[in-house]
C-alpha cells in the first residue's frame, strides 16, 4: 500500500502470533518496522527487513513507561520520526477461564497492567513524537470479548475501547487519530491451541469461518491511510460478525 511506503511503525507484542505477522505485513508495504516485545524480537524483524525496508527487534515491557519511553526514543534515533503505532501487546492466556468470582487477584492486576496500562504507556510515549510531525496514526486492539464482558480478559478489552475514545479527542487537533480493531476468533495457533470452544463461537459468528492476521492488517493499513483522515475514536470490528448476536 502506497500509503505506508517508507512510513515508520511500532508495533508491540511483535515477537510472535498475530504481532509478528504484522511485522511483515507493514513491512511489505514498505514500512520500517520497530517489533517490540518483553520476548527477543530480532528474527520477527529480520524477516520484515527481508521484505526489503530496515527493521529491529528491541526487548520493550509495556508495563514500564520508561520502556516505552526508550522505545520511542530508539525509533527516533534510527529513522528519524514515528508515524504509526499498533498497540498490540497483550495477555489473554486463561484470562477467559478466570471469571469474576475466581479471579485471582494477580491475574486481575497482570491483565490490567498489560492490556490497559501498557496500551497507555504506548500512546504517551509516542504522542509527542507524532506531535512534532503533525501527523501519527494510534492503533489500539481490542477484542469481540470487549462486548461480553465477562471476565477479566473482556473487561481489559472494553476499557482499551473507551480509552480509544479518550484519547482521539485529546490529540485530534494536533493531526493524530486513534482508533482500535477488535479482532473475533482468528487462525493462528494461540487461538487454536487455547481456545476450547473456537469451533463454538465461529460457529455462531455471520461469517462461519476463523479470521486471518491479514484480514486484520487490512482493517490496520485502511486506518492509516489518507482514506481514513477523517475517522478517530472508532472501534472497528473485524470478527466475521461474531458479536451481532
Amino acid at each position: 500500500m502506497a500509503a505506508l511506503d517508507g512510513r515508520v511503525v511500532i508495533i508491540t507484542g511483535a515477537a510472535r502470533g498475530l504481532g509478528r505477522d504484522y511485522v511483515r505485513y507493514f513491512a511489505g508495504d514498505g514500512a520500517h518496522v520497530v517489533a517490540a516485545d518483553v520476548r527477543p524480537a530480532d528474527s520477527a524483524a529480520a524477516e520484515g527487513t527481508a521484505l526489503g525496508p530496515r527493521c529491529l527487534g528491541m526487548e520493550v515491557d509495556v508495563r514500564d513507561r520508561a520502556s516505552t519511553d526508550a522505545m520511542v526514543r530508539r525509533a527516533l534515533d534510527e529513522f528519524g520520526r514515528v508515524d504509526v503505532l499498533v498497540n498490540n501487546a497483550g495477555l489473554w492466556r486463561g484470562l477467559h477461564e478466570a471469571g469474576l468470582l475466581s479471579c485471582p487477584s494477580d491475574v486481575w492486576d497482570a491483565a490490567w497492567a498489560v492490556n490497559v496500562t501498557g496500551t497507555l504507556h504506548g500512546y504517551q510515549s509516542v504522542v509527542p513524537a507524532m506531535t512534532e510531525r503533525g501527523w501519527g496514526r494510534v492503533i489500539n486492539i481490542s477484542s469481540m470479548a470487549a462486548v461480553f464482558g465477562k471476565d477479566s480478559y473482556g473487561l481489559t478489552k472494553a476499557a482499551v475501547e473507551h480509552m480509544t475514545a479518550g484519547m482521539a479527542t485529546e490529540v485530534g487537533h494536533l493531526g493524530i487519530t486513534v482508533n482500535c480493531v477488535a479482532p473475533g476468533i482468528t487462525a493462528f495457533e494461540a487461538a487454536i491451541g487455547q481456545l476450547e470452544n473456537a469451533g463454538d463461537v465461529v460457529a455462531g459468528n455471520a461469517i462461519r469461518r476463523m479470521g486471518t492476521s491479514r484480514e486484520l492488517y487490512d482493517a490496520m493499513a485502511y486506518l492509516c491511510s489518507d482514506s481514513a483522515s477523517y475517522v478517530t475514536g472508532q472501534t472497528l470490528r473485524v470478527d466475521g460478525g461474531g458479536v451481532l448476536r
